[in-house]
């Protein structure tokens, strides 16, 4: 089975400034990390891998400080990693971002399945998975808790809207991979030792032959005009009395907020 597994570096989210001009998230090797969410894909791929063989490629979209992520996914258990790097790919929305990812997963070549985090802790979005599987015209399921591979069939199985579904699914196919599978990072050792091994691959627009009108602010469809900071207010009110008639007053106060109906 070759895998697939889109990964994304981020900032910590104690750590996010906004440039107040461009609006973009300031990046910074110092405040920098793995999106939490495509450790769970990681370890999917890995458990994957095991029980069927084959091989496992990481790829990530962004400047150059994120082949550190790539470094991460190698010690994790990856066998190949590739960044898309071009100072063109900067301020792609997610279509973008799928637009370019698709490229490189053209360019990678013969692939059973893609896996994605379910989102990442900058955005939130959960928009690139599904993007990206539309890119490449390929069958996806979010949220995935379970696979099982079949002839030419992926048996998944997730939980939406408090049921379990069960589907099967076609290959090639992508799936977003629900953080309840929990995750596995690397130890020193295990990082330090990649470097040794193996070689991170770089490959630019003209790498990829990609359009330059579906990169960067050109192929984006979606950017952010202005940033608004919500003030957040805090009150406390006590209710006197005993308790039923707390209760019958708690209950009054609510209905009045439109909270109970």
């Amino acid at each position: 089975m070759n895998i697939i597994v889109c990964i994304k570096q981020v900032i910590a989210g104690d750590q996010v400034k906004i440039d107040p001009h461009t609006h973009r998230i300031v990046r910074s090797a110092e405040f920098s990390r793995i999106n939490p969410f495509d450790l769970c894909a990681l370890a999917m791929a890995v458990r994957l891998k095991k029980e069927y063989s084959g091989t496992m490629t990481a790829v990530t979209m962004g400047p150059e400080i994120s082949e550190e992520v790539l470094w991460e996914a190698l010690a994790i258990g990856a066998d190949r990693a590739v960044l898309l790097s071009d100072p063109r790919f900067a301020t792609s929305d997610t279509l973008a971002t799928s637009y370019v990812l698709g490229m490189g997963v053209r360019k990678i070549g013969k692939y059973d399945l893609i896996l994605c985090g379910m989102r990442t802790t900058d955005s939130g979005t959960a928009q690139v998975g599904p993007q990206l599987a539309e890119e490449l015209n390929i069958p996806h399921v979010t949220g995935v808790e379970r696979v099982e591979g079949k002839e030419n069939l992926f048996r998944v199985e997730r939980t939406s809207d408090g049921f379990r579904e069960i589907a099967e699914v076609s290959s090639p196919a992508l799936f977003t991979v629900s953080s309840k599978i929990g995750m596995r990072t690397p130890s020193l050792i295990e990082i330090e030792d990649t470097f040794t091994r193996y070689t991170i691959e770089r490959w630019n627009l003209e790498d990829l032959d990609a359009d330059p009108a579906k990169v960067g602010s050109d192929g984006s469809r979606t950017w952010v005009e202005e940033l608004i900071p919500i003030a957040k207010q805090k009150s406390c009110a006590f209710i006197e009395g005993e308790p039923r008639q707390q209760a019958k007053s708690l209950f009054a106060k609510l209905m009045d907020k439109n909270l109970l109906s």
